[in-house]
Parts: structure tokens; C-alpha cells; sequence
């Protein structure tokens, strides 16, 4: 009678923080652009910088889509609700998304042309000049 016996190695490492890292704050949020950006994380996008949301602040106080590059350099790529009743939305409370078309999309949960939030779509490019 052959019997298979089935063999199988279970490797765990662990990763010990090493005291010679450093923190470095990149940007600082002023209110001008942008604030409270804390329901979000950051997504990379094929440029190397870094794109995210603030719920808040900006020129028109309803938030604002930025870019940010490893040394720090903020780009606003959109200030929320410039146009009457918000209609492109406002309360941005989610951060964006990579597609696989190389453009950015969100929701705003506020405004919108029925008041009850927007979806959009944003390239890397700032949309303000």
C-alpha cells in the first residue's frame, strides 16, 4: 500500500523598527488649501505623486482634490463648488481612485445636480490656471 505524504513549511518573519527611520511632514494644510482630510488615503498615481481629497477648505470651503510629490509640492487640481448650488458636488469624504485609463475618480456625498452627491473623474492635470 504507497502512501503520499504531503509536506509543507510554514515561514513567518517578523520586522523590528529600526530607530534611525525618520518622520517628515510633507505638507501642512492651511484652510486656503484645503482641510480635514482625514476619510481618505492617498493613491499613487502613474506620475509618482501622490492624489487625494480634503473634505474641506479651499477657496470655496467645500474642499478641494490635490496632488502632492514626495518633496512636498501641493498642486490643487480642483477647488469644490466654485459654480452656483454646487452642481459638480461638494463633502468630499472619500479619497480617489487609480483607473485603468490613467484618470482619478470619486464621489462628493454632498451637491450635485439633484443635491444628493456627484460622481467624478479627474486626470493628473490641474483643472485651475
Amino acid at each position: 500500500m504507497n502512501k503520499k505524504v504531503a509536506c509543507g513549511v510554514l515561514m513567518l518573519s517578523t520586522t523590528v523598527a529600526s530607530y534611525g527611520q525618520a518622520f517628515k511632514v510633507l505638507l501642512d494644510f492651511d484652510g486656503t488649501n484645503g482641510a480635514d482630510p482625514f476619510y481618505m488615503s492617498l493613491v499613487q498615481g502613474l506620475d509618482g505623486s501622490f492624489y487625494g481629497t480634503a473634505s474641506a477648505g479651499g477657496p470655496h470651503h467645500n474642499g478641494t482634490v490635490f496632488k502632492v510629490t514626495a518633496a512636498g509640492a501641493l498642486t490643487t487640481l480642483y477647488d469644490l463648488c466654485p459654480q452656483v448650488s454646487c452642481i459638480h458636488g461638494s463633502g468630499l469624504d472619500s479619497g480617489v481612485v487609480l483607473a485603468a485609463d490613467g484618470n482619478f475618480y470619486g464621489f462628493a456625498n454632498n451637491g450635485g445636480l439633484y443635491n444628493f452627491g456627484a460622481v467624478y473623474r479627474i486626470t493628473s492635470r490641474s483643472l485651475l490656471k
